[in-house]
């Protein structure tokens, strides 16, 4: 009987939450809350607190949980990471490495996971001074992490993201119009980065992404125009992993380009100075 009300309870707060009724969402959870310690209606209500920016709220509530449950090892990593409270976060994995979360049954479930712990494997070998390992097959975004390759950025950028038909292709929902000077445009963007307006996507791949407002950058793969684009850089630096244009349906907080670097971005014979265009800074510049 007890399971049956936990899962209407998650599924009613969830589609609150889809829905935008994050308040009625909250109040279901809290609900629950009140009369069962739940490790998974726990991690729910805890991102809600996430998403609002409200940490400390969340750490309390996800503190005295279950470890042994995927949903409170994520959320608590998540609220960690955005604490910059490294060393908590290097333990927490430490001790969670190896071991077999509760509500990961499935194939898929369990290769999420495995990739999860993989991810915070390698976005802590930036940020705390310990002898952890390099994993196995890493991909692209693993890769920049451990090396950063700026030329390597850029080619996964125009690979993805560009056309020369102007169309998206398989690999992408959306694409850079090829009339603008890609590299301009990624070197420009290193320099206008504000860190004020850094959002951590955590879901994704651990990077603070930004989005720039520039008119018709690119097109949707329905043959929209669009006048904005993300960028996902390494945690803490101007590193550009990626970027592509999207909607700006999320983002309250915007970066704009200078005139000065739209010029050359607009006009392929124009070109910034060398040593300015590749400079690349951690977010403690001076």
């Amino acid at each position: 009987m007890e399971n049956n009300i936990k899962k209407t309870i998650l599924i009613e707060a969830k589609e609150c939450i889809e829905m935008g009724k994050i308040s009625k969402g909250e109040v279901l959870l809290k609900g629950y809350l009140d009369f069962n310690n739940d490790p998974e209606i726990s991690s729910m209500l805890a991102k809600i607190y996430i998403q609002r920016g409200d940490l400390k709220q969340a750490l309390e509530i996800l503190k005295n949980q279950d470890y042994n449950y995927f949903s409170i090892f994520e959320s608590l990593s998540e609220v960690y990471i955005k604490l910059e409270k490294y060393d908590k976060l290097y333990n927490l994995w430490k001790k969670s490495k190896n071991r077999n979360f509760q509500d990961l049954k499935k194939d898929k479930d369990l290769k999420k996971g495995e990739l999860y712990l993989r991810r915070i494997q390698v976005f802590l070998k930036l940020f705390v001074n310990k002898n952890i390992e390099t994993p196995k097959e890493l991909d692209y975004k693993e890769e920049q992490y451990i090396k950063y390759d700026y030329n390597k950025a850029l080619e996964h950028i125009k690979e993805r993201h560009t056309s020369i038909d102007n169309n998206p292709n398989e690999n992408t929902t959306s694409i850079f119009y090829n009339h603008y000077d890609l590299e301009e445009l990624f070197l420009s963007v290193s320099r206008n980065i504000e860190f004020k307006n850094r959002e951590i996507k955590n879901k994704w791949d651990f990077s603070d992404t930004y989005i720039f407002y520039f008119k018709d950058i690119g097109r949707s793969e329905k043959g929209l125009s669009l006048n904005f684009f993300r960028v996902a850089t390494i945690p803490n630096t101007n590193k550009i992993i990626t970027m592509f244009p999207t909607f700006n349906r999320k983002s309250s907080s915007l970066c704009y380009l200078t005139k000065q670097d739209m010029l050359p971005i607009c006009n392929s014979i124009v070109h910034t100075d060398k040593v300015y265009r590749t400079k690349t800074y951690s977010i403690n510049k001076k």
